[in-house]
């Protein structure tokens, strides 16, 4: 055993061998390239399998409700629509500008959301190629390309990284930042290119700020680590330089971005939507600022435990700090994440993911190969069944052949063969992508709890009215408003109510007329399972549509009419739906 623990550790040695001069990164990378050419064909195999596995994710994983959302605002750029003014977006405005021309080029298609998601595999890709190039800056060839492909596949970042979403852009920038960062020396123009690159993150999603915090706490105790194993020269002067040079750059970016939008006229409403609706008074209280502060004191062991562990391996001193600093900020990321973010989601995780796979795939890797070494293997076989681990990881969540993107695929070709570009709808989130909504505010738990606290108005029965809007969903409507919508709108298909009211049949209804309440003025048309109802509507023959102002009518029905009755907003009965058409049942998931 104790000639598998010498060879085991020989092996580890092998895959972390260096010189101390932190130049030899370059021929690290040299190596790595050199390495890659002559094992071309099975990585060329790898790659591709990874390929064509992400394209049938991206065609049928499901659809999160985020990401018809960010399509929406893209939308709007191509109309000509401002983000904060013209339509409402939490979210910083540079992805969302940046995706505004290929969408345009795409054309109005029921399926934008696929040809939008493949638009996502560069950034998938450059996230990858980071991983590649930070792990060789302190390891071997090998480990780095098995570390990039355990990064590539790890079930909840593949899966997520799907989605069409800024955090797609916001997790490659960060994974940049990480690769300038450990690339050679630390010097003051390195540190402004970093500090260019947070600030550009900043511009895609505010969240940001946790990397910022994690980057600060990592920089910080890797220095400190340095200082005490003497792979680290430089003095506190140079770190305050760096420091403050990386502020400089930081800030460039979001002030450019926030100049133009002032200068367009909208920095008030830009400043309320990506700051101020993102803050609920309350979570700042002296309660959960101490539970904030435990939250993270508990972690912070954990975090320094790892970082002075690997400040004492026996490795030279440039890889230990880079291993060591790649550590730290993912640690540091997921520490303040778990504990300071208000509300967390999945996709909060994604930069997470890659810069874990820093540290954890060469870990794994060399517990792989002592493993086969203890089970007598002369030397260690390729990672490809951790890989088959991962895969097997992602079938359990989502099978890849089946389907589950249809749904709503369909519901936005519904709403364009349901409605022109001059009508209005009522959704929560933008999954319409292609219409205005009538309600400002997008439907998420930010706006829910503002409306249930009194800070936002709920007037959404009154932009139902007073704008006449043909189109409503149910899903996330405040409680009276999906009543309203319930009785004054039917469901036409999938998800999606026009409007109208429903009479039971004859047998269940009471002898006489039947009074009518309508809401909303529109052209409206009567009809049952058999064809259009017979009979008098304010005691004129029915015969064919009706236009119908707000208020009660009296509708007197022949006796031949003995099923459901229907009034329906006209345009659905000449667009091809039916009111009697059988609807797929609807279904909840986590993603609504």
């Amino acid at each position: 055993m104790s000639e598998l623990t010498r060879r085991g550790a020989e092996h580890f040695a092998e895959d972390f061998r260096g010189s101390s001069d932190p130049a030899t990164s370059e021929t690290q990378r040299a190596n790595l390239w050199k390495w890659i050419a002559q094992k071309r064909w099975p990585i060329a195999l790898l790659a591709l399998a990874i390929l064509a596995l992400r394209i049938v994710y991206v065609l049928h994983f499901r659809i999160d409700s985020d990401e018809p959302q960010h399509l929406h605002v893209v939308w709007g750029w191509t109309r000509g629509l401002l983000p904060y003014r013209d339509l409402f977006d939490n979210h910083a405005p540079v992805f969302q500008a940046l995706c505004a021309p290929l969408f345009w080029l795409l054309g109005e298609r029921a399926d934008i959301i696929l040809p939008m998601r493949l638009a996502m595999l560069p950034l998938f890709a450059v996230t990858i190629v980071c991983v590649l190039r930070i792990v060789v800056s302190f390891a071997s060839p090998r480990v780095a390309v098995w570390s990039a492909g355990l990064a590539a596949l790890y079930p909840i970042y593949f899966l997520n990284s799907v989605e069409f979403r800024p955090d797609q852009l916001w997790t490659a920038i960060w994974m940049v930042t990480l690769t300038v960062l450990v690339s050679g020396r630390p010097t003051v123009r390195r540190a402004f290119l970093a500090g260019v690159l947070l600030g550009l993150s900043f511009a895609v999603s505010m969240k940001s700020v946790l990397m910022l915090a994690a980057l600060g706490s990592a920089v910080l105790l890797t220095f400190l680590i340095g200082l005490g194993i003497g792979g680290m020269r430089g003095r506190w002067s140079g770190l305050a330089k760096c420091a403050a040079a990386a502020l400089a750059g930081m800030v460039i970016v979001p002030a450019l971005v926030i100049l133009i939008f002032i200068a367009l006229g909208v920095g008030r409403e830009m400043a309320y939507c990506i700051l101020q609706h993102n803050i609920l008074s309350g979570n700042t209280s002296p309660d959960s600022s101490s539970k904030l502060v435990l939250r993270i004191v508990c972690w912070l062991p954990v975090a320094i435990g790892g970082g002075i562990a690997i400040g004492l391996l026996k490795l030279p001193a440039p890889r230990r700090l880079r291993l060591c600093f790649s550590y730290l900020a993912s640690a540091f990321y997921y520490i303040y994440l778990v504990s300071a973010w208000p509300v967390l989601t999945a996709e909060d995780f994604l930069p997470f993911a890659p810069a874990m796979a820093l540290w954890s795939g060469p870990l794994l890797l060399w517990l792989y190969d002592r493993g086969l070494r203890a089970l007598g293997a002369s030397h260690p076989l390729t990672a490809l069944p951790l890989l088959l681990c991962e895969v097997a990881g992602i079938f359990a969540i989502q099978l890849p052949w089946v389907d589950h993107a249809q749904h709503k695929i369909g519901l936005v070709a519904d709403t364009l063969r349901l409605t022109t570009d001059r009508d209005l709808v009522m959704d929560s989130k933008g999954e319409t992508i292609y219409r205005r909504r009538a309600y400002y505010y997008v439907l998420e738990k930010m706006t829910l709890a503002r409306i249930k606290n009194g800070s936002i108005s709920n007037d959404i029965i009154e932009r139902l009215i007073d704008q006449r809007v043909p189109l409503a969903t149910l899903r996330r409507i405040p409680d009276n408003a999906k009543r309203f919508i319930q009785q004054n709108y039917v469901p036409i298909a999938w998800r999606l109510r026009v409007l109208g009211q429903e009479f039971p049949p004859r047998n269940q209804r009471p002898h006489g007329p039947i009074n009518i309440t309508v809401r909303i003025p529109a052209r409206y048309t009567f009809v049952t399972p058999d064809g259009p109802l017979p009979g008098k509507l304010d005691g004129v023959e029915i015969n064919g549509p009706c236009d119908l102002e707000e208020g009660p009518h009296e509708l007197t029905v022949s006796p031949q009419a003995l099923g459901k009755i229907v009034m329906i907003w006209s345009p659905a009965l000449e667009r091809g739906y039916s009111p009697f058409a059988p609807i797929r049942p609807d279904f909840t998931t986590p993603q609504d």
